[in-house]
């Protein structure tokens, strides 16, 4: 398939919420920006709002002022109606950060002509500029796009599409488990008018929201009647794969994503970087499954007692309450007997797939 002809069937799936998984130099910015160009009016106004690579071009710093710019752009004219600073805070809380901000007006006495540039400081001392890190300022911007999309003046105007491209570049674990949440949010808030198109390199962030969409707490959110009265599901999972010019979008059925070995590399590198978190609880649990399943039982504890770990049953009990708090999104963070737990069966796992281990 060529990009276009990927294009058009995004365009033209039934489904709302359309998750797709796809390794870096895919072409999945170049999806986005595909996508945006072919949905547009014939009088060249768009018809869906947009989160890639380029979105984060309108910020640029003045380090003279210690201030973050804000281009101006077709995107100004709705500054106005996104609210004070608190509803941007409202989505940064998740992420724990340490700064505070305020807006500046392009005009002091004219709101309608947006906002010129961001100011941030610390708490303790507001009139000094700081300039945040990169990542914070990452944050940053994906707050102020994820506000923006709940502007109505915006999304009655633009409300056919939200086409959001790989949210979590650069950052780590704990945070994409919050750009997650925040995401499930976003779908249980557009599910019904508006199509959400979200594409990322990002097995884990992937993994997450295929977990949460399918889970039985939020599942009657994404489905959707028929007009003979059944219920089907208002979401589609699909791999991105990409030969020379030639595309493909497979779609993911229950149990059958190949992720299993980036799931293996993620916990080791959590591992050797001491920043495992709840979400590497879910991501352990699906690794068992996948090596119980191979081994013909489908219960991960059977996967424990073929590694030979001691005290499966109590094991086994830790990892259900804690993926089960993971998926609730009620995880905080783990303590020390927690990592242990994870690293024993991760290297567990790379031990009895030696050559020289027999699985059988």
């Amino acid at each position: 398939m060529t990009l276009q002809e990927i294009t058009d069937n995004i365009i033209q799936a039934p489904e709302t919420i359309n998750l797709v998984y796809a390794f870096n130099g895919t072409g999945k910015t170049r999806l986005s920006v595909n996508l945006k160009d072919s949905l547009k009016r014939e009088d060249g106004s768009h018809r869906g709002v947009y989160f890639n690579a380029y979105s984060e071009d309108l910020f640029t710093w003045d380090n003279e002022a210690v201030e973050l710019l804000i281009k101006p752009s077709s995107l100004s004219d709705f500054h106005q109606y996104m609210g004070t600073e608190l509803d941007v805070q409202n989505k940064l809380k998740y992420y724990s950060t340490k700064f505070d901000f305020r807006f500046n007006l392009v005009q002091d006495d004219n709101p309608q002509k947006g906002w010129k540039s961001v100011s941030f400081f610390y708490p303790e001392d507001e009139d000094t500029n700081v300039k945040i890190s990169r990542g914070e300022e990452r944050i940053f911007i994906w707050c102020w796009f994820l506000t923006l999309f709940e502007v109505n003046e915006l999304v009655d105007n633009q409300k056919d599409y939200i086409f959001i491209d790989d949210p979590v570049s650069s950052l780590d674990d704990k945070n994409i488990f919050n750009t997650a949440r925040l995401i499930l949010d976003l779908f249980k808030e557009k599910v019904t008018n508006t199509k959400i198109v979200l594409t990322t390199h990002h097995a884990g962030l992937f993994n997450t929201l295929t977990s949460w969409v399918r889970s039985a707490d939020n599942s009657s959110s994404f489905k959707v009647k028929t007009e003979q009265g059944e219920e089907k599901n208002n979401y589609i999972l699909r791999i991105l794969e990409k030969k020379e010019e030639d595309y493909k979008l497979k779609s993911v059925k229950k149990g059958s994503f190949f992720y299993h070995l980036l799931l293996a590399d993620i916990l080791s590198d959590a591992i050797k970087n001491d920043s495992l978190d709840y979400s590497h609880f879910a991501l352990t649990r699906q690794l068992l499954e996948t090596v119980g399943s191979f081994l013909g039982k489908p219960r991960f504890s059977y996967s424990l007692e073929k590694m030979g770990i001691s005290d499966v049953k109590v094991k086994t009990d830790i990892i259900n309450s804690r993926t089960h708090e993971y998926y609730n999104q009620k995880a905080s963070f783990l303590n020390d007997k927690d990592k242990e737990l994870i690293t024993e069966i991760v290297q567990a796992i790379e031990k009895l797939f030696q050559p020289e281990h027999k699985l059988v």
